[in-house]
């Protein structure tokens, strides 16, 4: 697969093709009448067979309605309520049944209605905010949207139409890149939403490209997150624990001031494998 560009709060930059990208969905965009690239993503097994997305149709063949153009507002704070009005909870059902398939559960999308609705936000899976979106909606793991979740999400935030999310989802975008706790916190909220259900921690592959995703418009100029990843897959080759995920943030970002790292205090609250990593990064630097 060509590498793809997806838009990360801080601008536009390529992914690297791999073949492990991104962590549950699997499909191939030449199936699809739409003309989107989409990364080759694993489903969760119970979408595997057989895979829906072979049967997705554009929103416009559904008469759904396409994305429109987003917003330039700034967004502040993620729990704010839209100002324009009283939100509508009906409006929002309505949202939903509009996405939900025939054969779907009364209250909870299939992986067409989710991909339908992702499309008409013009949201891409391989863009970031895919994941605090998910945060606002409820979702426990990835491609998971219930009734519940979606009408909860968007009366908190105030939108009650598919243009109203359109603008809260730039909303997000910019949040992302402008209030630092805000994105600490949909960071570390990745993890469970990230992970296969019932485990622990993360697959090394998944996890590598979750951080890419994540972190590499943030950090990406200062080597260590290309490093922190060739370490890994050389030296560590286990799952990630949410200890080191967590911690890796708090790493990196005290890195982006000490990027030569004289200041790591190895008796520090670092896990062992972060430790690790200093000596490795320290031994290729000599």
């Amino acid at each position: 697969m060509q590498g793809s560009q997806f838009q990360s709060p801080q601008g536009y930059h390529q992914v690297p093709p791999s073949s492990q990208s991104y962590p549950y969905y699997q499909a191939q965009a030449q199936s699809l009448p739409l003309k989107v690239e989409l990364p080759n993503l694993r489903l969760p097994s119970r979408y595997q067979a057989p895979n829906p997305l072979t049967q997705f149709q554009s929103p416009q063949t559904n008469n759904m309605p396409m994305a429109s153009s987003f917003s330039n507002s700034y967004y502040q704070n993620p729990s704010t309520p839209s100002a324009s009005g009283p939100t509508n909870q009906n409006a929002i059902n309505a949202v939903f049944d509009q996405f939900r398939q025939p054969s779907d559960p009364l209250d909870e999308f299939s992986i067409d209605a989710t991909m339908a609705y992702f499309d008409a936000l013009g949201l891409q899976l391989d863009d970031v905010t895919l994941v605090p979106l998910s945060k606002v909606l409820g979702s426990e793991s990835m491609g998971e949207i219930n009734r519940k979740g979606f009408t909860d999400g968007w009366m908190q935030l105030g939108a009650d139409s598919l243009p109203k999310m359109q603008e809260k989802l730039q909303e997000l975008r910019q949040s992302l890149d402008t209030n630092e706790e805000y994105f600490k916190e949909v960071y570390k909220w990745a993890f469970g939403w990230a992970k296969p259900a019932g485990s622990k921690a993360l697959p090394l592959d998944s996890a590598t490209e979750w951080w890419r995703l994540l972190l590499q418009s943030r950090f990406g100029d200062n080597g260590h997150l290309e490093r922190w990843l060739e370490f890994l897959n050389e030296k560590w080759k286990k799952s990630i624990p949410k200890d080191t995920w967590n911690m890796f943030y708090e790493f990196i970002l005290s890195a982006k001031a000490d990027p030569t790292l004289t200041g790591y205090d190895e008796n520090g609250s670092y896990p062992s494998i972060i430790d690790a990593y200093v000596d490795y990064y320290r031994n290729l630097e000599q």
